[in-house]
């Protein structure tokens, strides 16, 4: 009896198909007389590997591509780099550009409007200032300290991306350089985002390791982490 079970066993394993002894899949038996070059079967399955592959370099392309720009970024001793991901520029006494830290914007995609505050309105620290609305949702940028909206030149939400800047506010010197970030502040906040980027890349599934596809094409940071996640990590940069 057992010498029938030890040569049934031998004769299941010599059977098993290539995906299943490979555990790629958890069972098939081969019914092609292990013809794998004229096998239907074979081929879906290396098709199958090849755009899940391709699909896993794209999401490894992410989030290199959002490494890549963060390590780039080097501070600017001509930029006033402030709390909540704000940055100004002195155009004269007492009024700045007013924009978003490029750390920030390297994590930001997919967005469909940008709000700023009413011009001419006195805004104290704390208050909103900025809602930048995505397909992911929205995020918020908070005062750092108390100023004035003088303008809004242009359409905030192109400009965005083209300049950084995005209004011009009225801000006393003497505040605004109190509040300014060190240049240590500022490697800690780069620090911390290729970190978030890095742990992002880690948890990327190798090829094989799974079976499961949703189908959607990944372009976006937002689509690889989801929804969720992605809206607090952008609420994780705006809290330092």
């Amino acid at each position: 009896m057992n010498t029938n079970n030890k040569y049934r066993n031998a004769s299941y394993e010599c059977m098993k198909c290539i995906w299943m002894a490979s555990q790629v899949i958890e069972y098939k038996l081969c019914d092609n007389n292990f013809d794998c070059e004229n096998c239907q079967f074979d081929k879906v399955m290396r098709n199958y590997l090849d755009v899940k592959k391709t699909k896993h370099n794209r999401k490894i392309n992410i989030a290199s591509r959002i490494s890549s720009s963060l390590s780039s970024i080097k501070y600017n001793e001509q930029i006033i780099y402030l709390k909540n991901s704000l940055i100004a520029k002195q155009i004269c006494s007492n009024t700045f550009y007013l924009g978003i830290n490029p750390i920030f914007l390297s994590f930001l995609d997919s967005i469909t409007s940008t709000t700023i505050s009413e011009c001419n309105k006195n805004i104290e620290a704390g208050q909103k200032i900025i809602q930048i609305d995505g397909v992911w949702g929205s995020v918020s940028f908070s005062a750092p300290l108390n100023f004035l909206i003088y303008d809004v030149p242009g359409d905030p939400t192109h400009d965005l991306f083209k300049s950084r800047w995005i209004a011009i506010a009225g801000i006393a010197d003497h505040e605004i350089f109190k509040s300014k970030l060190s240049h240590e502040e500022w490697d800690k906040l780069q620090h911390n985002a290729i970190n978030i980027i890095e742990e992002i890349k880690e948890t990327i599934p190798q090829v094989g390791n799974t079976m499961m596809d949703g189908g959607t094409q990944i372009q976006f940071l937002h689509q690889l982490v989801g929804k969720n996640r992605y809206v607090n990590i952008l609420n994780s940069l705006n809290s330092f």
